[in-house]
């Protein structure tokens, strides 16, 4: 699940930016083909509209704010809502040979209000309830414009929890509990550690007012497409320092410290942080993405695992390294086992090996690796990560039924080899290229 701020008029923690990655399988032969030429992949969103995301009065602020924050990028173009991609609301996908699938990545997909029972993430500002499990439609064509195929996914998005407690900061600073009394209130925080810098006095374009930034710019974060941190005045040459402020441009610069590392390590081992939220070690929803929404839905929470299980606490992601590297295959979990530090064992190595897989300086071996004769994507079968079939939402179970007629992962062999069992069982995984049984 991706999170998304509420407002973007002081500091943003991750753009609107969710990816689609769906597999094309061919069926007629014993084995189905995956076509690579002469067919077009879309995609439609259907609860996000032009009108309806210009309208709204949270994504509005991202519209207005998103060219300070990413300069040269304009989120309008033609009366149409554009991610950092160039992705839309509705677009042709593209192949990757990589994955062996067709992607849309940074698609600018936010939680509405659609006044429905859908609507289940409260707001931390106090707005009403919003929808978090948003659907695309997915739609392949041949290059006569036939339709050969369609199914839906899940897009999920949320507000991150970190509003709720930050707005409680706020008060407790002397600020009014807004958006712009947490920037002020995290900004004074953060201006009392080594590095000086009161964040809420950067002023990126020289307007006057302080923000909005983007943490990312001086502590790395993966999931921002970057392999290190650009540096805040590589981003906004032209920034100034409002009156007022302890430091001097010689202060800011980059971190050592990735923005998982500064958050995690910092709310593991504060004392005020724990008098006010003692069970945060282990509670992971009072930030991702809280709000009354649990991004992690599918059939392993069902059988009782929780986010500690496979990450381990706050305490342990800081101390073993986890937060060092963050979004990557060396400290995430795998099939086979748990994330870096914690103890466990998970499936069989035999059954659900980590074959067919490639380097990624991004994500896991969950995310970057394929199985069944090396072909398939894990998800393809399974699911999305914290959604693996079957999920506890029926969202995230409609492709699966209507293929299957079960929510469980893909087993059914005749759903992609005509004649074949139509039964549900184990399905076969790759090890060196071989089919385990």
């Amino acid at each position: 699940m991706h999170c998304a701020c509420p407002t973007s008029s002081s500091f943003l923690l991750l753009p609107p930016f969710n990816t689609i990655r769906a597999q094309v399988l061919q069926i007629g032969a014993n084995d189905p083909v995956l076509p690579t030429t002469g067919i077009t992949v879309s995609y439609q969103m259907v609860e996000n509209t032009d009108a309806g995301l210009i309208a709204d009065a949270y994504f509005s602020t991202w519209i207005s704010y998103a060219p300070k924050i990413f300069p040269g990028y304009q989120p309008l173009v033609n009366g149409k809502v554009v991610g950092l991609t160039g992705n839309g609301l509705s677009g042709t996908m593209t192949y990757d040979a990589l994955s062996k699938s067709w992607i849309a990545t940074g698609i600018p997909a936010f939680p509405p209000v659609t006044g429905t029972s859908t609507d289940v993430m409260t707001d931390p500002l106090g707005g009403p309830n919003r929808t978090p499990y948003l659907t695309a439609n997915v739609t392949v064509k041949n290059t006569a414009g036939t339709t050969l195929a369609t199914t839906s996914t899940v897009v999920p998005v949320a507000f991150g929890g970190c509003c709720s407690c930050h707005l409680d900061v706020a008060v407790a600073n002397g600020f009014p509990r807004t958006p712009d009394g947490s920037f002020k209130a995290m900004g004074k925080l953060h201006g009392q550690n080594s590095s000086k810098i009161d964040l809420s006095l950067l002023d990126p374009d020289g307007d006057g007012v302080g923000g909005p930034i983007r943490c990312s710019e001086c502590h790395l974060d993966p999931a921002m497409g970057e392999t290190v941190a650009p540096g805040f005045a590589n981003v906004h040459p032209n920034y100034t320092i409002l009156p007022g402020a302890t430091f001097t441009k010689a202060d800011v610069k980059t971190s050592t410290m990735t923005f998982s590392q500064v958050l995690h390590n910092f709310h593991s081992g504060n004392a005020k942080v724990l008098a006010m939220k003692p069970d945060i070690n282990t509670n992971c929803y009072a930030c991702h993405p809280g709000n009354g929404i649990e991004c992690y839905r599918g059939v392993m929470k069902s059988d009782g695992y929780t986010c500690v299980s496979c990450h381990g606490t706050l305490a342990v992601r800081a101390s073993s390294g986890q937060t060092a590297q963050p979004w990557n295959a060396a400290t995430l979990p795998s099939c086979n086992k748990p994330a870096k530090g914690v103890t466990g064992s998970c499936h069989s190595s035999t059954q659900y090996p980590d074959g067919g897989g490639w380097a990624s300086s991004f994500e896991g071996k969950y995310i970057n690796n394929r199985g069944h004769k090396g072909s398939i994507l894990c998800t393809t079968c399974h699911g999305a990560p914290h959604a693996d079939a079957p999920a506890q939402t029926a969202k995230d179970n409609v492709q699966n039924l209507a293929l299957q007629g079960s929510a469980r992962a893909l087993g059914k062999c005749s759903v992609c080899h005509p004649k074949k069992s139509t039964s549900w069982g184990v399905p076969a995984h790759t090890r060196g290229g071989a089919v385990l049984p």
